[in-house]
């Protein structure tokens, strides 16, 4: 295609997507001429990203929503008080199962957007590594259902925390592409900001790894695990650019 072979040899960028052209961009000094030479250099670069964090808010609000349809008002024989708590305590499992989800979700999503605040552009290869964490986040419904009905069996437990395991590697490999092995992220994020990050993101993986594990030997140990986690990741860290 003509246009590709313009943005390979590096003589032709379209004017509205010239990081030096947008208000984001204030400064025209060395940065921005050397996103400019990226963007030459690298044709299936695709400044911003505003679409793929479009695309994953929106999957994730849709996961978010969809835990709140196997919570069911509970069926009342007795309408005495007791009666009634009785039926509330018998589907308490399910909403903590709810609850704990949702917080999980909700801090993937706080996670997935500080981390994208860094990014100036994308590439085929992250959006991909972005579609296999939201496959398994999209699981997450099912194994709330799943541990809800069943929250003392090792399967149900270990199922769940597979699939929040498997999500948790998903960011970190995702963490791995771009901090290390692409050059979609700022250069002016260091080092020694791009690796703490990333030792973070293993230690939430590892985590859920050990609760997948005690789902067998300690179930009541992997409950508690699974249950903690989300509030270690509460408050994101934003990564430190260095001042010019």
């Amino acid at each position: 295609m003509l246009g590709e072979d313009l943005l390979t040899e590096g003589s032709f960028i379209p004017p509205s997507t010239s990081p030096c052209k947008q208000e984001k961009h204030p400064d025209s000094g060395e940065r921005c001429r050397q996103e400019v030479a990226t963007r030459r250099n690298n044709p299936r670069h695709i400044e911003g990203t505003g679409r793929v964090e479009a695309f994953s808010d929106g999957v994730m609000a849709i996961i978010m929503t969809l835990l709140i349809f196997e919570l069911h008002v509970p069926t009342i024989t007795d309408f005495s008080l007791s009666g009634a708590w009785a039926a509330l305590l018998a589907i308490a499992p399910k909403f903590i199962s709810f609850a704990v989800s949702f917080i999980t979700i909700a801090i993937f999503w706080v996670n997935h957007h500080h981390f994208f605040s860094r990014i100036t552009h994308t590439d085929w290869k992250l959006l991909w590594y972005n579609n296999l964490l939201l496959f398994w986040l999209a699981i997450v419904p099912f194994t709330t259902a799943f541990i809800g009905d069943y929250p003392t069996f090792p399967v149900a437990v270990f199922v769940y925390a597979l699939t929040l395991c498997l999500a948790g590697l998903s960011f970190t490999l995702m963490g791995r592409y771009v901090f290390f092995k692409s050059n979609l992220l700022s250069e002016a994020v260091p080092i020694s900001e791009r690796r703490r990050e990333w030792r973070r993101s293993w230690f939430g993986t590892g985590l859920y790894g050990l609760a997948t594990i005690l789902a067998f030997v300690f179930v009541q140990a992997a409950l508690i695990i699974v249950a903690i986690i989300p509030m270690l990741f509460l408050v994101p860290n934003l990564l430190e650019e260095t001042p010019e």
